[in-house]
């Protein structure tokens, strides 16, 4: 969702078509978790480069802009010739709407600076309405009757399973969740939480509070994304260091909500996350 949305920026900045490339979801990297293309549950016109075309794109003689190469460049410099434009570092790069068409984006670009300009075509493009005989429909339904629903994302499967995922990311830890229902309930009167987690189990067993607490569930494997939609219904949000929840918590557009993320968005990465987190938002 960031790449898409930074590209699509950087198309409707150049005035430029853009293509997706989708080839990385062919090739296992045991330092990333498999993952499905499932960006076209949204309302996305844009088209799928065919690997020809990124064949031809990658050399002198190509033509085209596309959203997503392999990650197999050094990243220790940015390099932005006349078809590669790579992200030198993980915070907002200033640079990046110096790039020329043909252009092939390499990166993460997870900043709301690379696509602030058109922010409300994604948040109306992100944001999908709930089918009137979907089951999430009930949980919409008691979110809206709440009188401050709160969301709390907590993901662990990859990220406590997967080694290699672990020890760039790692889960965040029980302390990090008591603390930021701690904060909300310093400033929020009533609250009710809706937890969302690839691990129910494990958050029935360790989140606690006085405040009423529903587990939400059904939205396992390739309904994964209705998450992201009943997350953004609520006020407030508790978000996990993953751009799942980043994403519910962005389109989350209620008033004067509050949003918590964690600190630490790297377990032992040294990445600069200034940029990542919006400026309104509570880091803990």
């Amino acid at each position: 969702m960031f790449q898409y949305a930074a590209g699509k920026s950087l198309a409707h900045h150049l005035k430029s078509e853009l293509l997706l490339d989708i080839t990385w979801f062919k090739h296992s990297d045991k330092a990333q978790t498999p993952r499905s293309f499932e960006l076209m549950v949204y309302p996305i016109k844009d088209q799928i480069a065919k690997e020809d075309v990124i064949d031809q794109l990658i050399r002198p003689s190509s033509h085209g802009i596309f959203n997503r190469i392999k990650h197999k460049i050094n990243r220790n410099r940015p390099i932005h010739n006349q078809w590669s434009f790579i992200e030198p570092h993980f915070h907002f790069y200033s640079d990046f709407f110096k790039a020329q068409v043909p252009v092939q984006l390499d990166g993460y670009w997870q900043s709301e600076k690379y696509f602030q300009s058109i922010s409300e075509e994604i948040r109306i493009l992100f944001s999908l309405e709930i089918p009137e005989n979907d089951p999430n429909n009930k949980w919409v339904d008691l979110i809206h009757s709440q009188v401050q629903p709160v969301s709390i994302h907590v993901r662990r499967g990859d990220m406590v399973k997967n080694s290699e995922v672990a020890k760039v990311h790692g889960s965040c830890n029980l302390d990090y969740y008591q603390r930021a229902m701690s904060f909300i309930e310093s400033t929020v009167e009533l609250p009710t939480y809706f937890v969302f987690s690839d691990d129910i189990a494990w958050c029935k067993e360790h989140l606690i509070s006085k405040f009423p607490i529903e587990f939400v569930s059904g939205n396992e494997g390739d309904r994964s994304y209705w998450d992201i939609q009943l997350m953004r219904h609520c006020k407030h949000n508790i978000i996990a260091n993953s751009s799942f929840s980043w994403w519910g918590a962005w389109l989350n557009n209620a008033p004067n909500k509050i949003v918590v993320a964690p600190l630490q968005w790297f377990n032992n990465l040294l990445a600069d996350t200034k940029d990542l987190i919006p400026k309104s938002w509570n880091r803990i």
